[in-house]
Formats: structure tokens, sequence, C-alpha cells
């Protein structure tokens, strides 16, 4: 059974949101990891080892995360359902039919907006994350040397 216009729109647009709500617990996730780095700034020095060790420990019991292999799977899944979905809405339906759909269409442009948006911002945060990382290595080589 081929499904109509209107259906194909309003499943893309579901898979739109369930998108936009993982990468906003994704976000969360790494929103807490930067509380904990923020920490570290203006601390006494036998402090921030302690912080640096939890700091480790909750990188390790992360990285090892079921959830979070779940979650990628999960996006990752939606990203292909998504692709496939909007593939098959214009290869199937004439640009005649989907103008009568045009509101649905347009959800979709600001849903994808968002989604360009939001993974702009998280990719920005990981390289931030990565410089912060490198610039601790630095720092505790030097510590190292002394």
């Amino acid at each position: 059974m081929a499904l109509t216009a209107l259906e194909n729109l309003t499943d893309i647009i579901e898979v739109s949101k369930m998108l936009l709500k993982l990468l906003d617990t994704a976000d969360i996730q790494g929103q807490s990891e930067n509380e904990i780095e923020s920490e570290i700034e203006g601390r006494p020095e036998s402090e921030i080892d302690s912080i640096k060790e939890n700091k480790k420990l909750i990188a390790e019991s992360t990285s090892h995360d079921s959830s979070e292999q779940i979650n990628t799977a999960k996006l990752l899944k939606l990203m292909k359902h998504r692709e496939e979905k909007i593939y098959q809405l214009f290869e199937h339906f004439s640009p005649e039919e989907l103008q009568l759909h045009l509101a649905q269409l347009q959800t979709i442009a600001a849903l994808d907006s968002q989604l360009i948006e939001k993974v702009n911002r998280t990719q920005e945060s990981a390289k931030s994350e990565i410089l912060t990382l490198k610039k601790n290595k630095k720092a505790i080589n030097l510590y190292q040397k002394l």
C-alpha cells in the first residue's frame, strides 16, 4: 500500500521531532560535563586532581554506557528513515501534489533549520571540549616534567 503525500509528510515531521528530542538529551549530558570543567577553574591544585579523577571516571563510564550506544544507533536509524521518506516524497509526488501541503513542507523546513542549528552547536561544543582536553593533557605533561 502506497502512502499518501500527507502521510509521508506527517511521518517526516514526527521523525524530525524525535531527532530533535534525542539531540536535546545528548546536549544536556554534554552540558553537565562542561559544568565539571568549569569547576576546575580557580580551584587549588589538590582539588583539581580530585575533580579531574572524577571527570575521568565519568568519561570512562559514559564511553562504556550501552544507553549512549543505543541512542547513537537510534539516531542513525531515525536519520536513515527520515532520509528515505524525504526521497520517497519527492520521487513519488509531483510538485503540484506537494503544493497542496505547503504548511507541512514549511514545518519540515523549520525542523530542518532547528536540526542543523542543533548539530552545529553540538559540533562546536565537541570541538571546544577536545581543545580543553588537549590543553589539560599539555598541563598534565608539564606537571609530570617538574
